[in-house]
């Protein structure tokens, strides 16, 4: 996993590793070398906005980043406007509901932890040292992290690979947002509970993903905690480190989302369990919403409406148009 990817999944890989008492980067990081993560932004930022209406309710979607580096530049004017318009904010999970949501899982997942085997025992020998190696290069206990499902295991691997990346949850479009209706004394409501889909990271069957991780240790370079996509990001300087999120502030939809984590049954799982398998639930949720009078605003992050699966194709499949309107 690399730390590009990440941005986009951060409220998920807190809870999972909050949930085994273990958290990492929890704050944002000093940049070391201010001339790789300078940015300018040489552009009025027109993040792409869809709206789902019937005769009385009205939601307004908008894709974010969940981690932004300070000062990037994501508001408009029509963006502003829908903002001050809404009664409600919906997002992934409220920083208020996340708060202790993981307790009722925490005896089940204690139960699971202390029943698996660990996962260098379940490697080859020629991946069993790579595996070490890996883990002490995110300066995490080997022990625990070696008991952990791969799956949430990876995630943890994201978060100690942003190095002296600048971006933090503290400059992230949900946060801010939070902040803003907190203020004004609007309802901020969470369309999934965080728990619901940490839970399901642990229940995953991973014989085929233990088989992947083996072949992937053995080609691992050695070089960086990123396994799946190697050192993806090691040369890319300024605006070029920033692709990701200039392409979003200008409204940049595309045709699929790369989650980072390459081909093969691991991002296979990925995919399925963070995106997948949710947008057709929020699918669900949106399609009741429609019935509830009001003026929403659902902000969610930006690759829950890329691809062939999205929140936007899912919608369709039930009969419904969201449309774009920046």
């Amino acid at each position: 996993m690399t730390p590009r990817s990440f941005k986009a999944l951060r409220p998920i890989v807190t809870a999972a590793w909050a949930s085994v008492g273990l958290l990492v980067l929890a704050g944002p990081a000093i940049a070391q070398d201010s001339d790789r993560y300078a940015f300018t932004q040489e552009y009025d930022p027109s993040p792409a906005l869809w709206e789902l209406s019937d005769e009385d309710t009205t939601i307004y979607m908008l894709g974010t980043i969940h981690l932004l580096p300070e000062g990037f530049r994501w508001r408009n004017p029509q963006l502003d406007a829908i903002i001050e318009e809404v009664d409600t904010l919906v997002v992934e999970t409220s920083d208020a509901d996340a708060e202790g949501a993981m307790e009722p899982m925490a005896e089940k997942i204690a139960n699971m932890l202390e029943s698996r085997t660990p996962t260098s025992r379940q490697l080859s020998p020629a991946s069993q040292s790579a595996w070490r190696e890996l883990v002490g290069q995110t300066g995490m206990p080997f022990e625990y992290v070696d008991s952990l499902p791969v799956m949430v295991a990876l995630m943890g691997f994201g978060q100690t690979g942003f190095g002296t990346d600048p971006s933090s949850y503290e400059y992230g479009v949900e946060t801010i947002l939070e902040r803003e209706f907190a203020k004004t004394r609007r309802p901020v409501e969470s369309i999934e509970s965080v728990a619901h889909v940490t839970y399901s990271l642990f229940r995953e069957d991973e014989a085929a993903i233990l088989r992947e991780l083996d072949l992937e240790l053995r080609k691992w370079s050695g070089k960086s905690v990123s396994l799946l996509n190697d050192e993806a990001d090691e040369d890319l300087r300024g605006d070029d480190y920033w692709a990701m999120e200039h392409a979003w502030a200008r409204g940049e939809v595309g045709d699929d989302f790369d989650l980072g984590f390459g081909d093969g049954k691991i991002a296979e799982t990925f995919r399925s369990v963070l995106l997948d398998r949710r947008n057709r639930r929020w699918a669900g949720w949106l399609e009741e919403r429609l019935e509830q009078p009001g003026t929403l605003l659902l902000a969610v992050g930006a690759g829950h409406f890329e691809g062939s699966d999205s929140v936007l194709a899912r919608l369709e499949q039930r009969g419904l148009r969201a449309r774009r309107i920046n």
